[in-house]
């Protein structure tokens, strides 16, 4: 059974037809919020019973020099970049950093702009790696509400036409780039594993992996996509499916795992069906964790600079810039990919 939802400070503006901010001037009793905008708020506060939060006394002239980051799933080292980067930011700027998981912001029970808010925060960086169509909605109103209370980045991608300022990764340009490079080495039959099938954006890596097959005059072949999470269990399961489905001869000669994680699992499948990498079957990863330059074969890989992406972002919420920003990335080229082999 569901709680029961008490009024926010969000339902008192609402209901009075004013902003939080002069509901915080009516709770705090200042003389400069105009009668008849006084008396609907506090007829307001009484019809809803409402009891006002430490964050709605606090949303005024509360320093705490403590800025606060979302992120997904903590066991993938990519994230761990990106705090460590956002956390030596924070130091150097004079800020305590706090971590919120996704998991702990559950949007059905309470309200989590306002969690937020109560920890009294002074600004907040939000990873996303897209909009999932079930909960965009959910999600914007989140964003939108959390901007009412502090300054907010978002890391992933790219909502600056909902108004909000950040650091957004081009992976259709980067899987472009990844294809090309592939076919520079010969390869024809590249696949692709990992990911979600809901992501609609623009900038998202099927994008780009379709404009370089397109580009290169190779045909998309549906079997070589394969979908799944972003974990080693995904690229086993990913190119176990791909190479247990097809007869050897029509087996990929390369395969882009969507982090290196998912790559790992690839090895792994590689192994199991008698391939060597990279002479039956070149991979390459992304995220460019410290474990792959000590892989066997060492693992070719997209290098994001997670933690030059944790910083930034830390710096615009401090500084309330407002603008958008496109990370930059390179191809890390290392033992794990060569020339096409000759496979009938």
């Amino acid at each position: 059974m569901k709680r029961a939802r008490h009024a926010t400070i969000y339902d008192i503006a609402a209901e009075a037809g004013v902003s939080i901010a002069t509901v915080s001037r009516v709770l705090r009793g200042e003389p400069s919020v105009a009668p008849a905008k006084r008396e609907r708020v506090e007829n307001a506060i009484r019809l809803h019973n409402y009891r006002p939060s430490s964050a709605a006394r606090k949303l005024a002239g509360t320093v705490t020099k403590t800025v606060g980051i979302v992120l997904p799933r903590l066991f993938n080292p990519y994230y761990a970049m990106l705090f460590t980067g956002a956390q030596e930011k924070a130091r150097e700027m004079g800020y305590a950093l706090s971590l919120f998981p996704w998991s702990s912001l559950d949007m059905e029970s309470f309200d989590p702009a306002l969690l937020l808010a109560e920890r009294c925060l002074e600004g907040a960086v939000v990873y996303l790696e897209y909009l999932p169509p079930a909960d965009k909605d959910r999600i914007l109103h989140f964003l939108k509400r959390l901007k009412e209370f502090m300054n907010v980045a978002v890391i992933g991608c790219d909502l600056s036409e909902y108004g909000f300022p950040g650091i957004f990764i081009n992976n259709a340009a980067l899987a472009l780039k990844i294809v090309r490079y592939l076919v520079s080495l010969g390869h024809e039959r590249i696949a692709l594993i990992g990911g979600s099938e809901e992501d609609t954006d623009p900038f998202r890596r099927d994008a780009g992996y379709l404009e370089g097959l397109r580009e290169a005059q190779l045909p998309f072949t549906e079997s070589y996509r394969v979908w799944g999470g972003d974990t080693p269990e995904s690229g086993l399961l990913g190119l176990n499916g791909i190479l247990d489905g097809l007869k050897p001869s029509f087996w990929p000669t390369a395969v882009i795992a969507l982090n290196d994680l998912v790559a790992l699992g690839c090895f792994s499948a590689a192994a199991a069906h008698g391939l060597s990498l990279p002479g039956d079957l070149s991979v390459i990863g992304c995220d460019n964790l410290v474990s792959a330059p000590y892989l066997a074969p060492p693992l070719t890989s997209v290098d994001l600079h997670q933690r030059r992406i944790g910083a930034r972002a830390v710096e615009m919420v401090i500084s309330g810039e407002s603008g958008i920003e496109e990370a930059e990335w390179d191809i890390v080229v290392r033992g794990s990919c060569a020339p096409c082999p000759s496979r009938g």
